[in-house]
Parts: structure tokens; C-alpha cells; sequence
């Protein structure tokens, strides 16, 4: 006890070299630890006389054990510390501290302080040993208390991509059924963070894991209509190559090819067009197998027209040239699926629709589908 002392005023008489010794100081080196805690409080923020009640308190706590009096003297030092304005090599020292100061102690109390405070000083200077305490602790217990609670969050905030791992593993199999909400707060604050790991989670998820994924991400106010689309983008990608046949239940799939789609038309995502091209080709095959329904395949084509590039022009366009064939053989389309295709190529506006588009007005169609054809004539862009 004695040489833990002569270490804690030596460092404090060190940084207190040619200055004048404050009343708060003075009270830590001559106190209990009592005093040594309410000098830490009088002190303020105060990085030095913080560290040497930290060391303090880690020097102390094998001696002294679970010692309610030592653990306030951490909690006040840990509170004390200062997270801006602070020289790299004071923050490396403060994290180093606090990691000690969180293995040392078993108190919840003390633990949560810990974590709280390793949130702001790890944001602002990238602590690589503040993210793998968090990491290890995460890792390896299974408890639902405080302790995991706070840091669940503090994943959320400071993570990296072993974090996401272990987040996303959590996530999956329900880990920690008390602190759902706080483990799905901090997969969608990493995943804005790590989109690499995000994407990567979704592609070698089975499809109802992924299709879950992409409803937490894409449902989340947080993130941007672009993040949300770059995912969708690759949802879509997974629903058609896992589509091997149209047998058996293809609801799963099939939402998660629509909704897709429609977050995609949304952020009017351009960059998605080849896919959706590549999907539209499939889900005009579910809808003629009777697995995607009119009103399914309507949202598809009506999301299609949103995405304005030649392509997607001329594959409607190409669709409709077909309709028009069955036609011709007195087999009608359905209304709402003609006039889909019709008046998204009226928002598309491109003229390489003008031939189609003109037959429609010789052939034996409903007036109303006629009617809607001149209109999206008159809308093509020469």
C-alpha cells in the first residue's frame, strides 16, 4: 500500500512540477480514500489527479477485493476524466486506464461508467483497445444485465467489423432477448458504418435471415435513401439467384423481391437498372405461372418506370410489342398490367417505345387502353 502511494504522489508531484499545488490535490495526496474521492469531485475534470485515482484504485483492488469505498473512488475518477481537447498521448493513456479499470472490476456501477465514458473518447480518437474490450466482454458472456446493456450501445457507437460479427451473431439467434431493441439499434449504426459487412451478411444469409436483415435495415429512419437502396440492390440480387424453380412456398421470396424493388424505385437507385432488367425477365415468369400475383406484378413494372435509363425503356417496351402479338391472337392482357406497362413508358419518355405504343391505337384494345397509349405518345422525348 505504502509503494502504491509513493507511485500515484510521484506522478502527481511530476505534472505539478513549477506550479502551485491545489487544495484538491493537496487533500488527494495526504486523504483516505474517501478523501481522495471527494478531492476527484472538488477537482472537476481534471485528467491527472482522474488517472491517479484510477491507478489508485486498479494498484488497490486486489488487496482490498469488492471494497464499495474503492469502487466510488473509480466511479468519481472515471467521471472526472476529460474526452476533447486532449493530445493523442493523453487519450491512449485514459483508454489504457479505463480497460484496466473495467477488467479489475466486477461492479456494474463502475463497468457502465467505463463504457460510457470510452464512447466519446474512442468517437474522437479511435481507441483500438477501448472497441476489443468491448468486443472480448460481448463476446464472451451470455448475461442480460446493465453491464451488457450499456455495452450493446457502446458497440453501436465505437464498432468495427469484428464488432458487426458479433452484433449481427447476437442479432441472429436472439442472444439477448431483453436488449433486442438496443442490439438492433447498434447493427443498423454499424452496418450504415461497415455497408461492406452489411452486404456481405446479406449474401450468405439464408433467405429468410436476409429477407429479416434487409426489413430491419430498410425500415430504419436512420440510415439514407441511398444506403437503403445500395442494400436493397443486393436483397434483389439474392432473391433471383436463389429462386432455383416456382414450386412450393414462394411468399418469402417473393416479398422480398417486391419490397426490393420498391425501396429501389424509391431512391430512383439507376444504378440497380441491369439488375432489375435481369428481374423484371423473372417476374414476368411468376406472374404467367400464377406464383406472383397482377397486383404484385403491376408494382413491379410501375417500380420498373421510376428507374429512368434506355434499358428499362426497352425492356417495357418490348414487353408491350408482346402483348400486342397476343392480342392479335384475341388474347387479352389484363387491363391494369397493360396500362402499367403503358404508362410507365409515358414517364420513361423514351421514343424507342413510339412503335408499340402507336399499335396499341390500331388494335382491338379497350378504349381506355387506347386513350393511354396517345397519352404516352404525346409524353415521348424526341
Amino acid at each position: 500500500m505504502k509503494g502504491m502511494l509513493t507511485i500515484v504522489i510521484g506522478l502527481i508531484s511530476c505534472s505539478l512540477f513549477a506550479q502551485t499545488v491545489t487544495d484538491a490535490q493537496r487533500k488527494f495526496i495526504k486523504g483516505n480514500i474517501n478523501d481522495k474521492t471527494a478531492a476527484i469531485r472538488e477537482a472537476g475534470s481534471n485528467d491527472v489527479l482522474a488517472l491517479a485515482g484510477l491507478d489508485f484504485a486498479i494498484g488497490n483492488r486486489p488487496l482490498l477485493g469488492a471494497d464499495r469505498d474503492l469502487a466510488a473512488l473509480a466511479i468519481a475518477s472515471i467521471l472526472s476524466l476529460p474526452t476533447d481537447n486532449l493530445p493523442q498521448k493523453n487519450a491512449d493513456s485514459i483508454s489504457d486506464r479505463l480497460v484496466q479499470t473495467f477488467n479489475q472490476f466486477e461492479d456494474e456501477t463502475v463497468r457502465i461508467a467505463v463504457l460510457e465514458k470510452i464512447i466519446p473518447l474512442s468517437s474522437a480518437y479511435k481507441s483500438a483497445k477501448a472497441v476489443n474490450l468491448v468486443n472480448t466482454y460481448l463476446t464472451t458472456t451470455n448475461a442480460e444485465n446493465a453491464t451488457t446493456r450499456a455495452a450493446i450501445t457502446a458497440a453501436g457507437k465505437i464498432g468495427n467489423s469484428r464488432t458487426f460479427e458479433i452484433i449481427y451473431g447476437a442479432w441472429t439467434s436472439e442472444r439477448w432477448p431483453r436488449y433486442k431493441a438496443e442490439t438492433e439499434d447498434a447493427l443498423i449504426s454499424l452496418s450504415s458504418e461497415s455497408r461492406g459487412d452489411a452486404v456481405r451478411a446479406i449474401s450468405t444469409a439464408n433467405l429468410t435471415e436476409a429477407y429479416a436483415f434487409f426489413k430491419l435495415l430498410t425500415n430504419s429512419e436512420k440510415n439514407s435513401p441511398n444506403f437503403k437502396a445500395e442494400i436493397a440492390e443486393n436483397a434483389l440480387s439474392k432473391a433471383i439467384y436463389t429462386t432455383e424453380d416456382l414450386s412450393g412456398s414462394m411468399d418469402e421470396t417473393l416479398n422480398l423481391q417486391t419490397e426490393a424493388m420498391k425501396v429501389i424505385s424509391d431512391s430512383h437507385w439507376v444504378r440497380a437498372a441491369p439488375l432489375v432488367i435481369r428481374y423484371f425477365s423473372l417476374a414476368r415468369e411468376e406472374y404467367e405461372a400464377n406464383v406472383l400475383k397482377e397486383e404484385q406484378f403491376v408494382a413491379v413494372i410501375n417500380s420498373m418506370a421510376q428507374l429512368t435509363s434506355t434499358g428499362t425503356a426497352q425492356t417495357l417496351s418490348g414487353y408491350l410489342a408482346d402483348l400486342n402479338r397476343n392480342v392479335e391472337k384475341n388474347n387479352y392482357p389484363a387491363k391494369p398490367v397493360v396500362l402499367a406497362v403503358i404508362n410507365g413508358l409515358g414517364v420513361l419518355g423514351d421514343k424507342s417505345a413510339f412503335d408499340n405504343l402507336l399499335y396499341v391505337t390500331y388494335l382491338s384494345y379497350p378504349q381506355e387502353v387506347i386513350a393511354a397509349a396517345r397519352n404516352a405518345l404525346a409524353k415521348l422525348k424526341w
